[in-house]
């Protein structure tokens, strides 16, 4: 026997032996340590990212966050890239909790995705006064797309306690910031990940896209790289998109898009090889554990340009590392005003084709906040006398409990629009609403006042009566309070009928916020980019920026564009033109007078069918700061059409343009004819002549016309009146004649 368990135990040695663990090892310990995370060994590095947790409150728009005890829980939206993963995460969170909350019976629970990560009770220390709090999470709980809930279970009182007390209350400070320790990973070379890496559509963040050419670009090349431009600004929307740009150099360890021809390639590319068509491949960036590039390949830039129209296509089927697209049919153009992100005239339009993620109409808690639906409209739109716009909202909810009642409410732009008492016997209901309207042009209602605008946010909601009664110690009464859940039907409808088109040009409020006139056509059938050979990197990462945020307002690739060196070329001459060049050098101030001569200046170069470099004169800069201009006035190739010019001074000043075109939201509210931006400042003139653009008939143009000058319209009436006395007069002479 203790023969046998000794071979037993020998054996036992060797085998351990064999698989590299020692006896002692296999032994059990008395104190084990936590195993640490096994991570993947294709990482590149490390980095700690922090985020404001105010910011990742859906929608983005929360100055502070207050917890209650009818709104005890607050969600906070954030997002993972395809190419990274998180090793450590952890919440760091700054608050303030009511003096009247009792501690250790009052607690904090965190959530990651609906799992549990730490339960923490409030202790003496945390209550009256500012406090912070460090909670550690499950990076193995992630995805892609993630949500973190912070639960507030607080109490007052021991016995009779009311949920609706306002002393029960904890405040979340915008101190409070999510730490993630992230590391890249290389993904496989699959066409089918696209746009990933290259797009990120998990986080909030804006997308930065490098695009490398082996050169300064010829228009057909600028032309494909506006398309795959516009393609990454329209699946970024209101993120934003930057593409610096970069002739024959690396852009550094970053994901980059690269153009390539049989003869013109790259130094880090010299040895790819030659392509027998159009051709779209992912690869590994040169230098980079984790950077990929996409290449667009062909034998020359033609081929390019049928290379990008083929991969912005949504009906291609690509697999592998290597796409090579046969003939491309052209797409038929877009009619004007069929711009997906923005509601037709005349027709209806249910809530579904308005939603921008699954369940963004439903809502639920104790206190339910309301759902929100953005409202696009084109920014062209003149309101008359019969204009209607009609909203038919179909709605369920939970039933109110016996004895209350609940109320739905409807908002635009924040302020009330409707409401109406909910029928506890089903908990559905259906209202038709006319929103409210004037006469004129929406870009001239002031914000804030109930009428549409060009960017509106509808709101429904439904608000509960709670009949929260106390008691006494000796008499307590019980509270449950319930939560609720509303769901407004996707078949919902918004129609608009009796409006048109009118729009008094130029006018940089309309291109700065919906790229009018331009995006009147989403595909930019009816835009001509006029840039010229020799431009520098970034005036053509000016044009790239301009175009993607073109397609961010529109929600459609701009597969039509026409890119030109020159005026001269006949695509200019009947279509509206934005203009890429260098400022004019002679700006001796900003003031009206030189964004007269600039604007001057620039219609010249146009009607001289110079080329787009000549918008600048030979003349010594005054200026000690580096300036930018946006100007705007009529075509001079063609009347009704009209021409955007953006121009920089030089890399400074571009970065400057840049950085406010990458934000969809920036220069919105900068109008006038000519915009000069410096660093930190923006200065906008109304100068030079106007034109009116639009279908609206004569008798509303009249009108319009009037009304801007009261005292025509006084002369009229005076006028009409005289008219119409006279007439009655002689009308009566001749009866009475007739009769005697």
């Amino acid at each position: 026997m203790e023969i046998d368990a000794l071979g037993r135990s020998c054996l036992l040695a060797l085998a351990l032996s064999g698989l590299g663990i020692s006896a002692a090892a296999a032994a059990p310990a008395q104190t084990q340590e936590p195993p640490q995370p096994v991570w993947r060994t294709d990482v590149a590095g490390s980095r700690i990212e922090k985020a404001p947790l105010i910011g990742l409150v859906p929608g983005g728009q929360a100055r502070s966050v207050r917890l209650t005890g009818l709104s005890r829980t607050q969600f906070f939206d954030f997002g993972v890239r395809a190419d990274e993963v998180v090793s450590r995460a952890s919440l760091d969170l700054a608050f303030t909790v009511s003096a009247s909350v009792l501690p250790q019976v009052s607690q904090l629970n965190f959530f990651v995705n609906g799992v549990l990560q730490q339960s923490v009770n409030l202790t003496k220390e945390m209550i009256g006064a500012p406090a912070k709090l460090s909670v550690p999470l499950n990076p193995k709980a992630l995805n892609s797309r993630n949500q973190i809930s912070i639960e507030f279970i607080g109490h007052i009182k021991s016995v009779c306690e009311n949920p609706a007390d306002e002393s029960l209350w904890l405040d979340i400070s915008n101190e409070s910031t999510l730490v993630l320790e992230k590391s890249r990973i290389r993904l496989a070379n699959d066409m089918t990940k696209l746009p990933a890496p290259f797009v990120d559509m998990n986080t909030m963040q804006a997308t930065k896209l490098p695009f490398v050419f082996p050169e300064a670009p010829n228009a057909m090349a600028k032309e494909a790289a506006a398309i795959l431009a516009s393609w990454t600004g329209r699946m970024t929307n209101w993120r934003g998109a930057d593409f610096p740009v970069f002739f024959n150099a690396l852009p550094g360890p970053q994901h980059f898009v690269v153009f390539v021809t049989n003869d013109k390639k790259p130094r880090f590319l010299a040895d790819f090889p030659k392509v027998e068509g159009p051709q779209v491949s992912v690869a590994d960036a040169p230098g980079s554990l984790s950077a990929k590039m996409l290449v667009i390949a062909g034998r020359d830039e033609a081929d390019l340009l049928t290379a990008a129209k083929a991969l912005v296509r949504e009906d291609n089927v690509m697999i592998g590392d290597v796409f090579r697209p046969g003939a491309v049919p052209e797409t038929p153009a877009r009619e004007a005003y069929d711009v997906p992100n923005w509601i037709p005239v005349g027709k209806t339009v249910p809530f579904s084709k308005l939603m921008e993620y699954p369940g963004q109409l439903t809502s639920r808690g104790y206190s339910m906040p309301p759902v929100q639906l953005p409202v696009r409209l084109p920014p062209d739109l003149y309101m008359t006398g019969n204009a209607n716009l009609i909203l038919n909202v179909r709605y369920r909810s939970t039933k109110p409990m016996t004895g209350e009642t609940a109320q739905f409410r409807a908002f635009l732009n924040g302020s009330l629009i409707d409401s109406d008492p909910m029928a506890a016997k089903d908990g559905r209901g259906e209202r038709v609403i006319a929103l409210p309207g004037f006469y004129g042009a929406i870009t001239d209602n002031p914000a804030g006042s109930l009428a549409l605008m060009t960017q509106n946010v509808l709101s429904f909601g439904v608000d509960y009566e709670r009949i929260a009664e106390g008691g006494s110690p000796e008499n307590c009464k019980s509270i449950m309070i319930l939560p609720h859940q509303m769901e407004v039907e996707p078949t919902s409808t918004i129609r608009l009928e009796g409006l048109w088109h009118q729009a008094r040009m130029p006018n940089l409020k309309l291109f700065f916020q919906s790229g009018y006139p331009f995006t009147r056509y989403a595909d930019l059938s009816q835009t001509a980019v006029l840039i010229s050979d020799g431009a520098s990197a970034d005036e053509v990462a000016t044009m790239l920026n301009a175009v993607g945020r073109l397609a961010a307002v529109t929600g459609a690739v701009a597969d039509k564009v026409r890119v030109v060196s020159s005026a001269s070329d006949p695509a200019a001459a009947d279509r509206d033109i934005l203009a890429i060049g260098r400022v004019v050098t002679r700006m001796s101030d900003i003031n009206a007078e030189n964004a007269a001569d600039l604007q001057a200046h620039v219609e010249e170069a146009i009607r001289a069918r110079n080329p787009g470099d000549a918008f600048p004169a030979p003349e010594v800069k005054v200026l000690a700061e580096p300036v930018a201009a946006v100007v705007g006035l009529e075509s001079p190739l063609k009347s009704g059409r009209s021409v955007v010019a953006l121009l920089s001074e030089g890399p400074a000043s571009s970065l400057e343009l840049n950085a406010r075109l990458v934000k969809p939201g920036d220069l919105n509210n900068v109008g006038g004819t000519v915009a000069v931006v410096s660093p930190g400042n923006v200065a906008e003139f109304s100068v030079g002549d106007r034109y009116v653009v639009g279908d609206l008939p004569w008798y509303h143009r009249v009108w319009m016309r009037l009304s801007r000058h009261p005292g025509w319209l006084v002369v009229c009436a005076l006028v009409s009146a005289l008219v119409i006395g006279f007439a009655a007069f002689v009308f009566m002479r001749r009866w009475v004649g007739r009769r005697a």
